[in-house]
């Protein structure tokens, strides 16, 4: 298939740019433990869906009455949970790639601010390299709504038409789909390939490597 050329390259960020599992889990396991005294993950919620899940909505589920507390306890515990963060192997690369050859990135995640700004300085990829980040505090509605990606558009003076959005899950795909823009699905995140390969992207991407050559950019001319 041809490469996507799109000038506007929208990323997720957990599973996308990132592989945050352990941390996410080591924080969940902090606040479970030692606020909810019950073991994590909770039988009232699909694993399956949990890392899609914002932090708040994941304590409204199972503590409805202790949420600040339990959100509290997770933001307290992320720093030193990031520390197990693994950047996927060129992903700082690749967004460097795209603006090298005059095209915009720009980050949209359903996770919060200040855990992403945590992410983005253990990773070593400057915010600024984005031209427009939007995260939770930004929309109401979280993935798989459109509007997260809708306020990146905005933001980033783009039109759909010359986008595209990069993610792990089948939230970031069906929001790219409502959003009107094209779509690659990553099966190196919190997904399975299996799962990814059927949702109907544009195109899926195994790793990095094959992601940068589905957006046309090469790796190699840029140097860390």
């Amino acid at each position: 298939m041809p490469p996507i050329l799109a000038e506007h390259v929208m990323f997720d960020l957990d599973g996308t740019l990132v592989d945050t599992r352990k941390a996410v889990e080591n924080c969940y396991r902090h606040v479970f433990g030692t606020v909810l005294k019950q073991a994590f993950p909770p039988p009232s919620i699909d694993a399956h869906l949990l890392y899609a899940m914002r932090p708040v909505e994941v304590f409204g589920v199972v503590a409805p009455d202790q949420v600040e507390l339990c959100l509290d306890a997770y933001q307290r515990q992320y720093p030193a949970a990031s520390a197990s963060m693994i950047l996927f192997g060129g992903a700082r690369e690749l967004i460097l790639a795209i603006t090298a050859a005059g095209r915009k990135p720009s980050l949209v995640t359903n996770k919060g601010l200040a855990r992403t700004l945590i992410d983005l300085e253990r990773a070593k990829i400057d915010v600024a390299s984005f031209v427009a980040v939007v995260t939770a505090e930004d929309t109401i509605e979280r993935k798989p709504h459109p509007a997260p990606i809708l306020l990146g558009l905005k933001r980033a003076g783009s039109a759909a038409t010359d986008a595209v959005y990069v993610g792990d899950g089948p939230h970031d795909v069906v929001a790219a789909q409502a959003a009107g823009i094209s779509s690659i699905a990553v099966t190196y995140g919190f997904y399975s390939a299996a799962e990814m390969s059927s949702l109907g992207a544009d195109q899926v991407a195994h790793d990095i490597p094959e992601l940068a050559r589905i957006l046309g950019v090469d790796l190699r001319m840029v140097t860390s």
